[in-house]
């Protein structure tokens, strides 16, 4: 049994709490995130003594470069998923809204999940970038690009591209394509229009004009 798997075996994993946060992005931008709480708890201790308990922060973004690494370094395994990054298709708000507060706490414990699933896998939990993702604060993004791991990545889309790049196309598959784009266009605009909160008879004047562009599309395609 290596350290790091030792180690996961004997602390206990929770994504306690959900912050709103504002800061700047790699563009110098302001910009509002939810920042979670990862808390890691010893689970043997000496009569006497008090737990050993640690925590740190994490973005959305940082959970989705941990599975990014190890889908790239694990290519045999299924690597557990991850939650919604945005709430899409609620029919009674806005899909940009990532600060809803049930939105929020359903994400928060889809990463709690996403944690113990990896610390649970007899091979993932022993990776090291994994084990600083929860024990290391500071330059853990750096850690992870200086395994190249995105050079490996880039490499092996390269060579897929090479092996399904079709030089004749079937043009059948081309138009079924394309219908297929428009069809989800549509689809898209329908949901943004019932999404939206205002006046009913508006709602139901734009659902009315965007079925009948449908109606029109779905006749011209067949």
């Amino acid at each position: 049994m290596t350290e790091n798997n030792f180690w996961l075996k004997k602390i206990e994993i929770s994504v306690s709490e959900a912050e709103k946060r504002t800061g700047r992005n790699a563009m110098n931008m302001q910009e509002t995130y939810t920042a979670y709480l990862i808390e890691t708890r010893s689970v043997e201790h000496t009569d006497g003594q008090s737990v050993l308990t640690d925590s740190l922060w994490r973005r959305y973004s940082e959970f989705e470069l941990l599975r990014n690494y190890l889908l790239v370094c694990y290519p045999h395994i299924v690597v557990p998923p991850l939650p919604e990054k945005r709430a899409e298709f609620v029919w009674h708000k806005l899909s940009a809204d990532n600060m809803d507060p049930d939105f929020v706490e359903r994400r928060r414990i889809g990463l709690e999940n996403f944690l113990l699933r990896v610390a649970s896998h007899p091979i993932l939990c022993r990776d090291k970038i994994f084990y600083l993702f929860l024990t290391q604060e500071g330059n853990w993004k750096e850690t992870v690009n200086e395994t190249g791991f995105q050079l490996k990545a880039d490499s092996r889309l390269k060579a897929l591209n090479a092996t399904f790049r079709v030089k004749n196309p079937d043009k059948r598959f081309t138009e079924l394509k394309h219908y297929s784009d428009e069809l989800q266009s549509v689809i898209s605009h329908l949901l943004r229009v019932r999404a939206v909160s205002g006046p009913q008879e508006l709602l139901d004047k734009c659902l009315q004009g965007s079925a009948s562009y449908l109606i029109m599309f779905l006749s011209n395609g067949r």
